[in-house]
C-alpha cells in the first residue's frame, strides 16, 4: 500500500485568501524546501511539518471528515510545501476517487517554487501561493525563492490563483513589484497584515488596509488568527 508523509490532518474553516471562511480539511504534508529559521517572522508551522509519518491512504482521513467533503467541505492540501510529494499525491486523490466515488474540491496552498505537474493543474480548484520575501532569511537566496517557471504557470491559471503576500511594511509591497511584478498579475494579488498573533495584527492591519485602498489592491484578514489567536491545528 503506498504511503503519504502526513504531519497532521484537523477540520475546521479556511482563514485566509479567496475561500476564507469555507469549512475545510487540512491535510499537512511534512518537509519544505525552504529554509526560514533566520526569517523575520516565525513560520507557524515548522514543528508540525518537520515530524511528519509514513501514513496508508486508508487512514489519511477518517470517515467522519470525509462526510465532511462529501458535504462541500473543502481539502486543503498545505505543509510544509506539498507539492514536493507530486509523485505520490496523484496516487492518493486517484485511490481516493476510487474508493469514495468523489473528489472534493482540493486547494492547494505553496511557496510556489515548484513547478505543478499537468495532473495536479487539472485537479486543483484553488491555488493559494505564498511567494518568500527576503525576510524569509539569509538561507533563502533570490534564485530559491522565486522560480520564474512556476509562477509564469500558477499566474495562467488565472481565477484559480491568487498570491498571498504577508505584509509587514511599506518596503515588502516595493520589493513584491520589483522582484515578481513580471510574473503575476495584480488582480490576482491579495495583502495580509503580518502577525502570528492577535496583539501583532493589531500593529499591521491599519497600515495594510490603508496599502491596498491606496493601491487598488485585495485586502484578506488572518481569520484563524482573529479567532483563535496563538492556538494551532484548528
Amino acid at each position: 500500500m503506498k504511503k503519504l508523509a502526513v504531519s497532521e490532518v484537523f477540520y475546521s474553516i479556511q482563514g485566509e485568501g479567496q475561500t476564507m471562511g469555507i469549512p475545510a480539511v487540512f491535510l499537512r504534508l511534512g518537509g519544505c524546501n525552504l529554509l526560514c529559521e533566520s526569517a523575520s517572522w516565525v513560520c507557524d508551522t515548522i514543528e508540525v511539518w518537520r515530524n511528519s509519518k509514513a501514513t496508508e491512504f486508508k487512514d489519511v482521513i477518517s470517515e467522519e471528515w470525509v462526510e465532511r467533503l462529501f458535504n462541500k467541505a473543502h481539502l486543503v492540501i498545505t505543509g510544509g510545501e506539498p507539492l514536493m510529494h507530486q509523485r505520490v499525491l496523484p496516487l492518493y486523490l486517484q485511490w481516493f476517487e476510487e474508493t469514495y466515488k468523489f473528489l472534493p474540491t482540493i486547494e492547494i496552498e505553496t511557496n510556489g517554487t515548484i513547478v505543478p505537474i499537468e495532473y495536479m493543474l487539472s485537479k486543483v480548484s484553488y491555488w493559494n501561493v505564498s511567494p518568500k520575501l527576503e525576510n524569509a532569511g539569509e538561507q533563502n537566496r533570490k534564485e530559491v525563492r522565486i522560480n520564474p517557471d512556476a509562477l509564469k504557470v500558477f499566474t495562467h491559471q488565472e481565477n484559480k490563483t491568487i498570491y498571498k503576500w504577508v505584509i509587514s511594511d511599506e518596503e515588502d509591497v516595493i520589493e513584491i513589484g520589483r522582484d515578481f511584478g513580471d510574473y503575476i498579475t495584480t488582480e490576482q494579488t491579495v495583502l495580509m497584515p503580518a502577525g502570528s498573533s492577535q496583539d501583532e495584527l493589531k500593529q499591521t492591519r491599519d497600515l495594510v488596509s490603508k496599502i491596498c485602498i491606496d493601491k487598488g489592491l485585495r485586502y484578506s484578514d488572518r481569520l484563524h488568527v482573529v479567532i483563535w489567536n496563538l492556538k494551532t491545528g484548528v
